[in-house]
Formats: structure tokens, sequence, C-alpha cells
């Protein structure tokens, strides 16, 4: 897995087609047809991702659930490398 900087930021992939399940979001990728199941966490990662940094998206997890900054930030490197495997975000800048 490639290290992902704090200051990095990513934007969703403009095809992904997203339906909320209100438990989970799913997303699908018309191009590979796959479809992929974000837990909670992953749904507001998915939903505060354009705009804010990889830190930031750490931030707003405190605070959207009872968590540490430490596993949030874990939590958000571990989602966007596996996004950006997928091919379901790219990068909007270039602190990678």
């Amino acid at each position: 897995m490639m290290p992902i900087a704090d200051t990095a930021q990513f934007k969703r992939k403009p095809s992904v087609i997203e339906t909320d399940l209100e438990t989970e979001l799913v997303l699908l990728d018309p191009e590979t047809r796959e479809m992929y199941s974000l837990n909670p966490v992953g749904r507001v990662i998915w939903r505060q991702l354009s705009g804010r940094t990889v830190s930031a998206l750490a931030h707003h997890l405190t605070e959207a659930f009872d968590t540490t900054y430490d596993r949030a930030l874990n939590d958000v490197r571990r989602l966007l490398a596996e996004l950006l495997e997928a091919g379901l975000i790219l990068p909007s800048n270039d602190a990678r």
C-alpha cells in the first residue's frame, strides 16, 4: 500500500454511482461494473472527501464518531488507499 500524506487531497471519480441504504453506502463503478460497500465511517469519508486533506478528514471523523485522531487517520488512509486501488477516487493535488 502506497503511503498517503496528511496533506493529500482526493476527489471522487465522476462516473461512480452511489446508492445510500442508510446503514451503508453502495458505490458502483459503471466502467468496471464493480460494486463496493462502505460502512458508516466510509460513508462519512466519501461524503466529506472533496476539498479536504487526509488530516481534515481524520479530524472530522473524531467529531462524528467517538474515536481518537490516530485511529481516525489510520482509517482514512486505509480507505483512501483501497478506493484509489479500486479506481473510485483520484488525487486532486500533488501532495501524495
